[in-house]
């Protein structure tokens, strides 16, 4: 995940560098669409079923620390910079 993160961190510079940009920030709505997706998929999965509590879930029992999908999709998910979710000066 180190590796898929570090390669879109590059990514976003280089279209910043290109682009003269020097400040970039994620747009709420890309935000909260992202959160409110991950959320509802990880209700399914063990970290929430069953009444499990653990360090993974923040005081309201939102799961903050890990993903619901395989690696793969994350990888998937970060594979190109998408910068129509971002705010750019």
């Amino acid at each position: 995940m180190l590796e898929a993160q570090l390669r879109y961190i590059v990514e976003t510079l280089l279209y910043m560098d290109k682009n003269n940009i020097r400040v970039i920030s994620l747009k709420q709505n890309a935000h909260d669409e992202y959160n409110q997706r991950m959320q509802t998929n990880l209700k399914k999965t063990v970290w929430h079923l069953g009444g499990c509590h653990s360090w993974y879930q923040d005081a309201k029992g939102n799961v903050t620390t890990i993903g619901p999908d395989f690696t793969w999709v994350y990888h998937l998910l970060m594979k190109n910079f998408d910068y129509k979710n971002y705010h750019r000066q």
